[in-house]
C-alpha cells in the first residue's frame, strides 16, 4: 500500500501485512516523524520505543529497492546474459515531424473554401430574389443596377389593374344578350401581360349567380398575341357578350388573375 509522512510529505510503498506488527505505526526515514501509516496522521509513540508492545516499522529510503516488490516483478523465465545490444535502425526510426506534429492536410482548406463558396452563392441568390425590397430599403445599391439588370422588365401584379369605366347594355342585333364593356389601366411600375378576367353576375344580396373566367383572347377582339404586354399606365378595353340572366342579376363584379 502507499502512504505519506505527514511531517515531510515523503511518499512510501509499504507492506500492509507488515503494518500489523506495528499496529499501523511507521517511522519516517527522512524526518523521523512517527505516524499512523494507514491514516497518515502523527502519533505520540516514542521514536525509539514501541507501540503497545509492538515495534515501529522503520521505513526505508524511498529510492531503495524493496526485495519483495522486486521479486514480484521478476520475469517468469531466465534471461540470457549474452544478449546483444539492440541498436536503433535508421530506416525504421520515425522522423521527429511524425512524432511531434500533425501532417499538414490541404483537404480542410478545400472544404472550407467550398463551404464559403456555397454560403456566398446562397446569399447572392437570396439577395437577387429580394432585390426590389433591398433596393427600396438601401437606395445606395442603385449603383449596382447600372451594371446589372436589377429591376425586372416584366411583372405579374393582377391587383395593379384598375377599371376606369364599365358599362352593361343590350347587345345590338342579339336578342336576350348583354355586352359588358370596360376600360382598364395598368397601374404597376412595370409592364405586365394581359390578365385573365373573372366576371361575376350578382343578385340583390351580392351572391354570384353566374361566374366565368375569361382569357385575353375571349374578351378582346381580334384576339391579341400571347406575348402582348401592357406598359405602365397603358389603358386597354374589353367587350364581353353573354346571355341575359334576366331580373335575377342586379349587379356584376370584375376580378383579375
Amino acid at each position: 500500500m502507499k502512504t505519506r509522512c505527514p511531517g515531510c510529505a515523503t511518499r512510501y510503498e509499504v507492506d500492509a501485512d507488515a503494518l500489523l506488527d506495528s499496529n499501523g505505526l511507521a517511522h519516517c526515514y527522512r524526518c523521523g516523524t512517527v505516524f499512523d501509516a494507514i491514516t497518515e496522521t502523527g502519533s505520540d509513540a516514542p521514536v525509539g520505543g514501541n507501540a503497545g508492545g509492538r515495534s515501529l516499522m522503520w521505513l526505508k529510503e524511498p529510492d531503495e529497492v524493496d526485495v519483495r516488490a522486486q521479486a514480484e516483478r521478476e520475469l517468469p523465465f531466465d534471461m540470457p546474459a549474452d544478449l546483444p545490444t539492440i541498436e536503433p535502425s535508421s530506416d525504421a526510426a520515425l522522423d521527429v515531424r511524425d512524432t511531434l506534429y500533425e501532417r499538414p492536410s490541404y483537404l480542410g482548406f478545400f472544404y472550407g473554401l467550398f463551404a464559403f463558396a456555397l454560403a456566398a452563392g446562397v446569399a447572392l441568390q437570396l439577395a437577387w430574389q429580394y432585390r426590389l425590397e433591398l433596393l427600396a430599403r438601401f437606395p445606395q445599391l442603385e449603383i449596382v443596377c447600372e451594371h446589372l439588370p436589377c429591376r425586372p422588365t416584366l411583372v405579374h401584379e393582377p391587383d395593379a389593374f384598375h377599371v376606369l369605366r364599365r358599362e352593361m347594355q343590350a347587345t345590338p342585333n342579339e336578342p336576350d344578350s348583354l355586352t359588358l364593356s370596360a376600360a382598364i389601366r395598368n397601374d404597376a411600375d412595370t409592364a405586365q401581360h394581359l390578365p385573365d378576367i373573372q366576371l361575376s353576375l350578382l343578385d340583390d344580396n351580392g351572391a354570384a349567380i353566374i361566374r366565368r373566367r375569361l382569357s385575353p383572347d375571349e374578351y378582346i377582339y381580334p384576339p391579341p398575341r400571347t406575348d402582348t404586354v401592357i406598359a405602365p399606365g397603358e389603358v386597354f378595353t374589353i367587350a364581353i357578350d353573354f346571355a341575359d340572366p334576366g331580373d335575377a342579376a342586379t349587379g356584376f363584379e370584375i376580378d383579375f388573375f
